[in-house]
């Protein structure tokens, strides 16, 4: 249930475009620091692959490199 809520927090976030550290608060609603930013980064972008591999989001690459993600509402 859990991962259900964040995955639906998520897309409504994406309603513009963000990339993985943006998407932090919907996640894991509070900051993240320190120790804690690689392991929260790797499932942000777990939960964003998860949700481009259904459909749900889209990508694109910045010029630098980054992805942005977004909904397809």
């Amino acid at each position: 249930d859990n991962h259900h809520g964040a995955l639906d927090r998520l897309v409504d976030h994406l309603a513009t475009p963000q990339t993985a550290c943006d998407c932090f608060p919907p996640l894991f609603k509070r900051k993240i620091e320190g120790s804690a930013y690689g392991l929260a980064l790797v499932e942000a972008i777990a939960h964003l692959n998860h949700l481009y591999h259904v459909g749900s989001v889209t990508r694109t690459k910045r010029k630098d490199g980054a992805w942005l993600w977004q909904n397809k509402e």
